[in-house]
């Protein structure tokens, strides 16, 4: 069961403007990226198979190296890691539009998946340590992923729109330097064992590290937590890889589709500001369960309309759906998890989170090939909707819903 937090700790505002903005930026380079990717790669006529398997690229190296990620920022610090993997971004994101063949695509998609799924760890990670993952900071950490997430596409449709693959990417590499610059204003650790110089040992792979994580894996509020996000990922990685795609087939223009997108973002944030006072009303776990549901049927169901004002409303009601879940998942996983473990919490939901995310497009690429692009819309989400009624049946089950 996740042990009840503590006291609100007293955190200076700049560390806590810090964490914000790292979380900002970090959070929301995959919407960012799912307005500018799937049109540029639609624009050079690859189909939507080559389509899935690019967006489906991005999660390949954070599935096989979020364990050892998560025990690095547990080793090395937040800030330090949060550093390295900005500057990759910044170093990869510029190439994309000179390189239009699918292999170096992919090896480019891989290593910026790699970097800035790293430097959402740190976010998650510095709310764990630094914040204690409190419910007074979970709902501001939540608006303001969720504002980088109602920002950013707009301006990446904008880009799109005015200078094509330079803009789109541009503004990519624009959130890439904002991960950069947080990692600047994160806090120094007091802790010596992270003021040492960094050596071959620190970075190799430990077998106890992933000791560690199997048997966090283990704690019934981490399973639950964990159980929740992929079916929760999977719905996101949707929108991440073909719902851009759909609105472009019904004539939609990139800033249009960054609008919606961004519409959603912006009823998050909202939503994310009304969590404590929801749970009061609600139990905070089916609260988690009945919103990820909200958020899996209102993506499934967007190729049955074709009118931009009933794509409006179905992206505010995904949007109220993913603002209230995502803060009760971030203090599940925080409560799950020792306060120097956090980055291994936050390393295993990541592996949870991207083998859901590197699957799905992928298969949905291919049901869209058989069935058609928007048939596979609710082929997909159907699946992931009677995955979470088996959770809701195995919790109702359950002695105590707490301890599944």
């Amino acid at each position: 069961m996740a042990k009840e937090v503590g006291e609100r700790p007293e955190v200076p505002l700049r560390h806590q403007g810090a964490i914000y903005s790292g979380g900002f930026f970090s959070s929301s380079m995959t919407d960012v990226a799912s307005v500018v990717l799937p049109l540029w790669l639609a624009s050079m006529g690859y189909s939507t198979v080559v389509i899935g398997i690019v967006v489906g690229a991005k999660h390949v190296l954070p599935l096989l190296f979020a364990i050892h990620g998560g025990s690095l920022i547990d080793r090395l610090g937040t800030r330090r890691m949060m550093l390295a993997f900005a500057a990759v971004s910044v170093a990869v994101l510029p190439i994309f539009p000179l390189s239009p063949l699918v292999p170096i695509i992919v090896l480019l998609q891989m290593l910026n998946g790699l970097a800035s799924s790293m430097c959402w760890m740190v976010a998650q990670a510095s709310f764990g340590r630094v914040l204690m993952g409190h419910p007074a900071f979970a709902g501001p950490f939540a608006f303001a992923l969720r504002m980088g997430s109602f920002i950013g596409p707009p301006l990446a449709g904008l880009g799109w729109d005015l200078m094509g693959a330079t803009g789109g990417f541009g503004v990519l590499t624009i959130w890439a330097l904002g991960m950069l610059a947080s990692g600047l204003a994160l806090p120094r650790s007091d802790d010596p064992k992270l003021a040492h110089r960094i050596g071959l040992s620190d970075l190799a792979p430990r077998l106890s590290d992933y000791r560690s994580a199997f048997a966090l894996a283990l704690v019934p509020a981490m399973m639950l937590v964990l159980i929740i996000s992929i079916f929760r990922i999977a719905a996101s990685s949707i929108q991440d890889a073909f719902y851009p795609v759909y609105l472009t087939s019904i004539g939609l223009s990139g800033t249009q589709i960054g609008l919606l997108i961004t519409l959603s973002s912006a009823v998050a944030a909202g939503s994310a500001l009304a969590v404590g006072r929801a749970s009061k009303i609600i139990d905070p776990l089916w609260l988690l369960i009945s919103m990820s549901i909200g958020s899996i049927v209102f993506i499934a169901i967007t190729p049955l309309f074709t009118s931009v004002l009933m794509l409006g409303l179905i992206a505010v009601l995904r949007g109220f759906c993913m603002g209230l879940s995502q803060p009760l998942m971030l203090s599940l996983l925080v409560g799950a998890a020792e306060r120097n473990a956090q980055g291994l919490g936050v390393a295993l939901r990541t592996s949870a989170n991207r083998a859901a995310a590197a699957v799905t497009p992928m298969t949905m690429g291919v049901v869209a090939a058989v069935l058609g692009l928007q048939a596979s819309f609710l082929v997909v989400g159907g699946v992931l909707l009677a995955g979470m009624m088996a959770v809701v049946v195995y919790v109702k089950r359950s002695e105590s819903p707490r301890e599944v």
